[in-house]
């Protein structure tokens, strides 16, 4: 039944879904498209923070969703300067909080640029610190549209045991860089006055306008 009420919620629905390299975000994309959404995937390129087979594995990702779902589209959009500017002027222990939150801001960016319905992510509660329901909250606040995470009550071998079946585990697995700016001890509690006074420094309108997308064929 719960089932039944996400797919009428989302079918025929465009969807932006934030694609990292890892295990959860495909399974992410899988499970919107699966229920009848237009899922368009965006990486993004957070070089030098990253290296070039990050953006392999997303593009081969990629692939393979739309081998699964025959219409997806994959777009990849410029990061690393953002992720420049956190390191440079943001508290370490906030790092990732506020780079999510960019993210979620890359993802609405693309979102009205293809006149999409909403974003998706591929966290689930309480994997990692970023994802407890307090930073999860934080992060929902720099955007107005809607965001899905259809993970969001499922364990980590629930999400693997659906990565092999759709066969993007392996691809998920490979060796890359893991993002540089994530510090030893990340804050797993938030204030969104706290997190909205680091980002003053950041310049928030002038690293989004400088964000560029294209679409990569697949």
């Amino acid at each position: 039944m719960l089932y039944d009420q996400i797919r009428v919620h989302i079918m025929k629905k465009k969807i932006v879904v934030l694609l990292s390299g890892g295990i959860d975000s495909p399974v992410a994309a899988h499970l919107l498209a699966e229920c009848g959404a237009e899922v368009s995937l965006l990486g993004l390129d957070n070089r030098p923070f990253t290296d070039d087979k990050t953006l392999n594995t997303i593009k081969e990702l990629a692939i393979r969703l739309k081998d699964i779902h025959g219409d997806v589209t994959h777009h990849l959009g410029t990061f690393g300067h953002i992720q420049k500017k956190i390191a440079l002027v943001c508290d370490v222990h906030v790092r990732c909080l506020i780079c999510r939150r960019m993210m979620y801001r890359a993802g609405e960016l693309l979102a009205d640029q293809i006149k999409a319905d909403s974003i998706a992510t591929g966290e689930s509660l309480g994997q990692v610190a970023s994802q407890t329901l307090s930073n999860i909250a934080t992060v929902d606040e720099a955007v107005e549209m809607t965001i899905h995470r259809p993970l969001i009550g499922l364990d980590k071998n629930e999400i693997i045991d659906t990565a092999k079946m759709i066969e993007t585990y392996d691809i998920s697995i490979q060796p890359t860089i893991c993002c540089m700016l994530t510090p030893e001890e990340p804050s797993i509690r938030s204030e969104v006055k706290r997190i909205k006074k680091e980002e003053e420094a950041l310049e928030i309108p002038r690293l989004l306008d400088e964000i560029k997308f294209k679409t990569i064929d697949l």
